[in-house]
């Protein structure tokens, strides 16, 4: 099985979920720096299309919050035929963004031009120019397309799993599996081979 991961906003390369699916089960997986041409959707997105024409093919794209939004975004005017896996999809980021920091904090950032972010388990923070969250605002939301399973945990306090209902109800081609889990899907990683399953049927 070859897989294209793209990881989150926060992750890296070598993180949990790409390490699970080489070590446990045994796929050939592609996991490119998300963050190579910038910090953005449109950025990230990107890297994903960079991935695509470099004449590698993949079996699956799977992505894990941000990562999966720059897949469907990269897929969206695509006509090969892609199946996707979205763990925890970022959609909705520039909504999701603005309520948890709220209108205050959401004007001096767009006033300053510039937001600081302390990323868990870093030591150092990182700016945000404004432009990020004008970016989330044109790309919070693609067509899903494409033939695509969405992981997505009840108990998600960074994206919410209705983002996801919301992404799937309008598409044909989508299907949502909901799981008793956080964000981050830890305890639901062996649930991979079968979302993997039903894109490829």
């Amino acid at each position: 099985m070859r897989i294209l991961f793209a990881h989150g906003l926060w992750s890296a390369p070598d993180g949990s979920k790409p390490a699970y699916m080489k070590e446990v089960l045994g796929w050939d997986v592609v996991c490119p720096d998300m963050r190579r041409n910038g910090w953005s959707i449109s950025s990230q997105t990107l890297t994903i299309r960079q991935e695509l024409e470099s004449h590698r093919s993949f079996d699956v794209l799977i992505g894990s919050s941000f990562g999966a939004l720059a897949i469907a975004n990269a897929v969206e005017e695509y006509e090969g035929d892609f199946r996707l896996a979205l763990l925890a999809p970022a959609f909705g980021v520039y909504e999701t963004l603005a309520s948890q920091i709220g209108d205050p904090s959401m004007q001096t950032w767009k006033e300053d031009g510039v937001r600081s972010f302390m990323p868990p388990g870093w030591v150092e923070e990182v700016q945000l120019p404004w432009s990020f969250m004008e970016d989330a605002l044109s790309c919070g939301w693609p067509t899903l397309q494409h033939r695509t399973a969405i992981l997505h945990g009840r108990g998600d306090d960074v994206v919410p799993v209705e983002n996801s209902y919301r992404a799937s109800e309008i598409s044909e081609t989508t299907d949502l599996v909901e799981v008793d889990d956080g964000h981050r899907l830890a305890e639901s990683l062996d649930m991979l081979p079968e979302l993997i399953s039903m894109v490829l049927a």
